[in-house]
């Protein structure tokens, strides 16, 4: 796909940053005598204006997302240098010649929360009953808070996937994305966390999990026509998900592997080599916001997906076999 003159390039203009400064909050839900880990998030806000430019020559023609009939690489354009892929050269403003069509868009100003639950272990594993169902009743609780966060209207939109593997070491991720303008994405991330701890609290439940939270950006996206910008739940009941998670020591997280991102989250691969019959519709990589260790999740929809799993899931052992991240094979449970 890089260096492609079929590609159609996306990019953002940031406007002025926000200057409040978000207070430190948590990553990670501990049950261990309410202590938690303190992290801080930050981030700036955009806004953008529309610029088409083809080849050498400005284009006359009226040019929109609508209009788009190309794969495009969506890319804000505060992280335009990082997740540019190595070898594609910088989108230009000037009449210069430029291998990509550059379109400028309206930025969403959305701020993407996920969710990573692990699979609940009793707490007492000698006295659990051979008729107990944890699976169950951790998607449950996990589709009643997702539920009381759309009740809330403080997340613009949700959804919950649940893996269709067995003992998947993440049986369920839940995304919510919040509306900048309308919410203080920190303030939001404090609720759910509480609320996740009130949900899933194993003196209730009998269980215990692990549960990560952090806020993310969505750094860098191939996307398909029809276009939709920002990020959106699935429409059909055949969407389905390969989703893999990574994460990297602070401080390793350098522009020259950013910059390489299409190679080691396997977004390259799943581009290229993905059969058409599963729908291929967008490649999102979210970078974590919190200080510290870094976590990358790439999220790879497909609208076909179950109707055609074994295709769909054909490249996942060669994900797996390169012993790097966990790869998932998800599908849409609830949302609102």
């Amino acid at each position: 796909m890089t260096g492609s003159s079929n590609n159609t390039g996306l990019r953002r203009r940031q406007s002025d940053s926000i200057p409040d400064t978000p207070p430190p909050t948590s990553r990670q839900v501990s049950f261990n005598k309410g202590q938690t880990k303190e992290n801080n998030f930050g981030g700036n806000s955009q806004v953008q204006k529309t610029n088409f430019f083809d080849g050498s020559v400005r284009s006359e023609q009226p040019i929109s997302l609508a209009t788009l009939d190309k794969d495009c690489f969506i890319i804000p354009v505060e992280n335009l240098e990082r997740f540019l892929p190595a070898g594609v050269p910088m989108p230009i403003s000037n009449m210069q010649i430029s291998q990509l069509n550059v379109l400028e868009i309206d930025n969403p100003k959305q701020c993407v929360m996920i969710h990573l639950m692990s699979l609940m272990e009793p707490i007492e594993p000698l006295l659990e009953s051979p008729l107990a169902k944890p699976f169950s009743k951790q998607k449950g609780a996990a589709s009643e808070l997702l539920a009381e966060i759309g009740q809330s209207k403080t997340a613009v939109e949700g959804m919950l996937l649940s893996n269709i593997e067995k003992n998947a070491e993440f049986p369920f991720i839940s995304f919510y994305v919040v509306n900048k303008n309308q919410h203080d994405p920190v303030e939001f991330f404090r609720s759910l966390r509480q609320s996740t701890l009130q949900k899933f609290d194993p003196k209730s439940l009998r269980y215990i999990a692990h549960h990560t939270l952090d806020l993310f950006n969505e750094v860098a996206t191939i996307a398909r026509p029809p276009l939709q910008p920002g990020f959106r739940r699935p429409q059909t009941k055949s969407t389905g998900f390969i989703i893999s998670v990574y994460k990297v020591f602070e401080g390793d997280d350098g522009e020259k592997f950013e910059k390489n991102w299409l190679y080691w989250t396997g977004a390259r691969m799943l581009y290229r080599y993905l059969p058409q019959s599963v729908g291929l519709r967008r490649i999102t990589l979210h970078k974590s916001l919190s200080s510290g260790d870094k976590i990358y999740l790439l999220l790879c929809e497909c609208s076909h997906f179950m109707e055609d799993l074994s295709a769909a899931a054909t490249l996942v052992p060669t994900l797996r076999g390169r012993l790097c991240g966990y790869t998932g094979l998800y599908r849409t449970t609830a949302t609102f």
